[in-house]
């Protein structure tokens, strides 16, 4: 079984691979030129999303494709991140139709996803997000690149969607809340005690694109991934547990914060310049959502092997200088 994975130094690329070889599939890595693959078994192709050509040598006969491959910087330009994360997927996905690739799983994200409003159940079929001028440019890339994934699923490419939540695991240090600071021994946290964040730990969200690859009835769906719907407070606790970090958790008044984003945001908008903050990131930062996964469950028979605790203590074990050869940071 032959199996091509683009983003394969990446953080969730990494992962996928591992679990991929373990699994006695034979990998092609398509990665940036001047990237290096830790793994003698595993083939190299170098190669950007942007270069066609490189994508079709790379597909050259693979019996499936795994997109992982995305521009994940936080900076840079609308058409960067277009050209990378939407375009580029259109070539993975055509390039691998044309190679007759039996399966492709796309890699997309819960950012997709609408939260119309605090607590409401999300599943496969809910709403995808209606205020995209308002998100950043890599979540309105990803949204659009998985449109376009489940656009060419229906009109008859093998594709599988599969969307995690917020990655975290060995080689990353773990986010505590979707946005937080720290001051003086405070931990400064933009959320509610019960706000839920989506935990997704790379190597679950590996065995998902494994069981993708041989499922019965996968192709042409969309699966959300999440471990645990973990409140802000549940999460405080284990990770002040796993890091023996000592610093306190304050929760900041999100009400306020919202309400002045809001005021930011018009004034900005008088002067036609951008605003640094706006409503939509706070109010996506303080609503949460269930994230319903009994479809990959059921189809998938996805269950998640590693809980929060045991993920958080791998992640934090990780990052120790006791722990040689593992880089903190996201390669892509």
């Amino acid at each position: 079984m032959r199996v091509l994975v683009t983003g394969a130094s990446g953080f969730l690329g990494r992962s996928i691979v591992e679990r991929l070889r373990a699994d006695g599939y034979r990998v092609r890595g398509l990665v940036r030129a001047g990237r290096i693959l830790p793994w003698t078994d595993v083939e190299t192709a170098h190669g950007d999303l942007a270069d066609g050509a490189a994508i079709e040598a790379a597909v050259k006969d693979m019996e499936f494709v795994v997109h992982a491959g995305a521009r994940v910087e936080t900076t840079g330009k609308w058409e960067e991140f277009a050209e990378a994360n939407i375009r580029g997927t259109k070539r993975v996905i055509r390039a691998a139709v044309a190679a007759g690739v039996k399966r492709i799983v796309h890699i997309s994200s819960l950012s997709v996803y609408d939260v119309p409003r605090d607590g409401v159940t999300i599943t496969e079929d809910s709403s995808y997000e209606r205020e995209t001028s308002a998100r950043g440019h890599y979540s309105r890339s990803k949204l659009a690149a998985d449109r376009l994934a489940l656009w060419e699923a229906d009109r008859g490419a093998p594709v599988i969607v599969l969307r995690p939540g917020l990655l975290y695991g060995p080689g990353k240090r773990p986010p505590v809340a979707r946005q937080s600071f720290t001051r003086a021994g405070f931990k400064l946290l933009l959320a509610r005690p019960r706000y839920r964040m989506p935990y997704s730990y790379v190597e679950n969200v590996a065995d998902a694109v494994a069981l993708s690859l041989q499922a019965p009835g996968a192709i042409g769906k969309a699966f959300t991934l999440v471990d645990e719907n973990v409140t802000q407070a549940e999460l405080v606790a284990a990770y002040r547990a796993a890091s023996r970090e000592a610093w306190r958790p304050l929760y900041l008044p999100v009400g306020l914060i919202a309400a002045a984003a809001w005021f930011v945001e018009r004034t900005f908008g008088l002067a036609r310049r951008r605003s640094p903050i706006t409503y939509h990131q706070i109010r996506r930062s303080t609503d949460s959502a269930w994230y319903d996964c009994s479809r990959a469950e059921q189809i998938l028979g996805w269950h998640p092997r590693v809980d929060l605790k045991e993920g958080l203590r791998r992640a934090f074990d990780a990052l120790s200088p006791a722990a040689p050869g593992l880089a903190v940071g996201v390669a892509s």
